[in-house]
């Protein structure tokens, strides 16, 4: 049973709980007024328990049902400290009556007990101290069930971002390759038909494959290399492409997309920006369960500063790496000779 568990509603389980924990106190009391009150007998200490459990009851939840949540979780201690002392004290006064009129004359045969103003004091602060663990528990359930609703806003609003950011990835990349596909077919460059073909399994991947937290690195991998086939038809003898891969099947996951935005990258300020012939070095590889992604290409130093800054790609990925691998990545960009982006990823 789970003692930190909250309800909206009164369920057998939570009757059941609190049925529990007043067993516990009363037992708790009836065996040491028993053990330790001489000249009382079993039945006597079980009678003056049950008798007197109802006002225990009736105080500690009239504090933690009522005062706490009209006063306290509204942060008005002032009020709520006033009524609480008024409710032990209205409480502790109906304990004492009882214990004068009916449970010493009639229970335990005894008179003489209770009739000054110490004991009334005591009885209020014996209220207090019985519902100090309900109200205890109480204060910890509603501390986890406000974390617990921080972190749910927090990753609600988490996925929107992270769904707004890979959405911005298909129409970006769309658009892209529609007006490459438009200048082969203008320009009657015999590949146009199949980089129509490579862009629908492109396409299938990212509508139908792609909408899911993780997925297989090896299906990634694959609609990379759709990608990078789509590209190689359109560039041709301008583009020098070297891939290296050495991938374990291994059972890795990842997340969606988040590799393609380097590629185009590379492809958009390589070749798309180089007069002459362009190079693009592609390198991946898995190692004890961590990807290493290596992507070099040549680049106009001319162009490269503003695209990559104003860029959608480069600054989206970098956000989305952010929020879905903190502290599990690793991205260096550097720009030398070549444009190089070196990404570790702790793969699940």
């Amino acid at each position: 049973m789970n003692w930190l568990k909250t309800y909206d509603t009164w369920t057998l389980e939570r009757i059941s709980r609190h049925i529990l924990y007043w067993s516990i106190w009363s037992i708790l009391y009836v065996l040491t007024n028993y053990f330790t009150v001489y000249n009382r007998t079993l039945w006597q200490c079980i009678s003056h328990e049950l008798v007197v459990l109802p006002i225990k009851m009736g105080c500690a939840y009239l504090i933690a049902y009522v005062l706490m949540p009209k006063y306290l979780y509204k942060k008005r201690y002032f009020e709520f400290a006033i009524t609480t002392i008024i409710a032990t004290g209205f409480f502790g006064w109906m304990l004492l009556t009882l214990y004068y009129e009916m449970i010493y004359p009639t229970i335990l045969g005894q008179t003489g007990y209770y009739t000054d103003h110490a004991s009334f004091i005591y009885k209020g602060i014996e209220l207090i101290y019985i519902t100090s663990i309900i109200l205890g528990i109480k204060f910890f359930q509603n501390f986890l069930q406000e974390r617990q609703r921080n972190q749910d806003l927090l990753k609600e609003k988490i996925e929107a971002e992270l769904k707004y950011l890979k959405n911005q990835v298909q129409p970006h990349f769309l658009f892209n390759t529609l007006n490459n596909i438009y200048g082969m077919v203008l320009s009657n460059n015999k590949n146009a038909g199949e980089s129509i073909v490579k862009l629908s399994e492109i396409l299938g991947y990212i509508l139908y494959e792609s909408d899911v937290e993780l997925i297989s690195l090896t299906s990634e991998i694959d609609n990379l290399e759709n990608f990078i086939e789509l590209e190689r038809l359109r560039y041709d003898r301008k583009l020098d492409f070297r891939y290296q891969k050495s991938v374990a099947h291994c059972g890795a996951y990842i997340s969606p997309l988040i590799l393609l935005p380097f590629v185009e990258n590379a492809f958009k300020h390589g070749p798309a920006k180089e007069e002459g012939k362009s190079i693009i070095d592609l390198k991946i590889e898995t190692i004890n369960g961590m990807l290493n992604f290596i992507i070099k290409n040549t680049y106009n130093e001319a162009s490269i500063d503003d695209n990559v800054k104003s860029g959608i790609g480069l600054k989206n990925i970098i956000k989305r790496l952010s929020l879905l691998y903190p502290e599990k990545h690793q991205l260096t960009i550097k720009k030398e000779v070549m444009f190089e982006v070196n990404l570790q990823i702790r793969l699940s």
